[in-house]
């Protein structure tokens, strides 16, 4: 994930930034590959440039990030008015 530049849009875990939010996302395997090799908007194609195996790697740390937490059940943002 970061060694390909994934982490540079698309935050350390996946959780979005300049990029989509990936961590969570209830998308196949195959329609990330497809993505990943021609995408739609501002995220550069990677082709072949990416090895299924690294994009399996990749889907699996998507896939293995929790969920961030519902912001009701963190204190401090509770106090905020």
């Amino acid at each position: 994930f970061k060694a390909h530049g994934c982490a540079n849009c698309h935050s350390y875990s996946g959780q979005g930034g300049a990029g989509a939010r990936l961590a969570q996302n209830p998308i196949t395997f195959q329609a990330f590959v497809n993505y990943v090799r021609r995408p739609k908007g501002s995220m550069p194609p990677f082709g072949n440039q990416v090895t299924e195996a690294e994009l399996a790697d990749i889907y699996a740390f998507l896939k293995s990030v929790p969920p961030s937490p519902d912001p009701k059940s963190i204190p401090l943002l509770n106090q905020i008015d």
